[in-house]
């Protein structure tokens, strides 16, 4: 009996807490999705519940609304695993998390070396600079293991690493994976999305053919949407996650030798500019840099698919930097543009409502 107990399984939902991990059990067919909530989740909701409602899968999902990125709960992890595969009488199994979500099953892949892994946007090492687990609040500790260490050994389970080029650090993360060579079963998939990788797939209708029958490629259906990057130059990633992990740490970058790193548009690099001028006092500029942003992201039909908490912050930026320069008429006219692009939105609804 697995830490916590377990629940009868039976074809209706089976749900409890195992040593302060919330579960929920779903007897389906034999390949079993063992699914890690992301942050923010909230007691008693399960992240990416309803996108799996609809398939015959038996599903396993986790949730710990403290955002712990799992840790210290690998024992409990595993005990739940394998009684849900033997009352599944699972012949597959699949990990599957996006952000701190990715980082579980990633960690937990790492133990079950036959399950098959999608991870979208994992951190590197929990606590790190620059990682959403720092975000959270949480620290490095001592040995504990990342995300190289972890996924280090060949494989008999296929493990994709899905990796969002327009945001700095997740970049690194697949520059780090890509420099210390990949074993036998791991894939890095590259594509034109922010973090919120997992979101931008969902809008184009991608995640939902894949998690059907996880039979089709995620890169071919993505490459067919235009958002697979084939060729990578990881180095350059590389360099682009260590300056702004300098930023962060507070060194002053030229954002000249910032935006010449590559050669086309990349929204997060963009962000991170206007960051840089914007700390040098160059309010202007930074706002300039964020307007042609918005443009090329009007302009773009992948672009303009991006997760909408991502978009929003390029007006965001635009209204905060006009408003500090004294450009008054130019902010409120920036906010009424994105009050009518995203209509649901209160804040910017409000900011138009100011500039009648």
């Amino acid at each position: 009996m697995a830490t916590g107990g377990f629940p009868k399984m039976t074809a209706s939902l089976s749900e409890g807490m195992a040593d302060g991990l919330a579960y929920r059990f779903r007897l389906g067919s034999d390949t079993l999705v063992i699914i890690f909530s992301q942050v923010r989740v909230p007691a008693g909701k399960f992240g990416l519940e309803r996108l799996f409602a609809s398939t015959t899968h038996s599903l396993l999902l986790f949730n710990e609304p403290v955002n712990n990125w799992y840790r210290g709960r690998e024992a409990v992890i595993d005990g739940l695993i394998g009684e849900a595969a033997s009352a599944a009488k699972a012949a597959r199994l699949i990990l599957y998390g996006s952000s701190m979500g990715a980082f579980g099953a990633a960690e937990a892949a790492a133990r079950h070396s036959e399950a098959e892994l999608y991870a979208f946007a994992p951190d590197f090492r929990i606590g790190e600079p620059g990682s959403q687990s720092t975000m959270s609040g949480l620290a490095v500790r001592s040995n504990e293991p990342d995300l190289g260490r972890l996924l280090g050994s060949p494989r008999r389970g296929a493990a994709r690493i899905i990796v969002p080029l327009f945001d700095p650090y997740d970049a690194g993360v697949g520059a780090r994976l890509a420099d210390q060579g990949l074993p036998d079963g791991l894939t890095l998939v590259p594509l034109r999305s922010s973090h919120e990788v997992h979101d931008h797939l969902y809008s184009l209708n991608i995640i939902r053919k894949i998690v059907a029958t996880f039979r089709r490629d995620v890169g071919v259906e993505a490459a067919a949407r235009g958002l697979l990057v084939r060729s990578v130059d990881w180095p350059v990633y590389n360099r682009l996650a260590a300056a702004r992990a300098a930023f962060d740490a507070g060194a002053n970058i030229d954002p000249e030798v910032l935006l010449r790193l590559l050669p086309d548009i990349n929204p997060g690099l963009m962000l991170f500019a206007a960051e840089v001028m914007e700390r040098a006092g160059d309010l202007r500029r930074a706002e300039a840099l964020l307007a042609e942003l918005d443009m090329a992201i009007a302009s773009d039909l992948v672009l303009a698919g991006l997760a909408k908490r991502f978009l929003k912050e390029v007006p965001r930026r635009r209204i905060r930097l006009l408003k500090e320069a004294g450009e008054l008429a130019a902010s409120r006219h920036v906010a009424v543009e994105a009050a009518a692009r995203f209509p649901t939105d209160e804040g910017f609804a409000a900011l138009a409502a100011m500039s009648g």
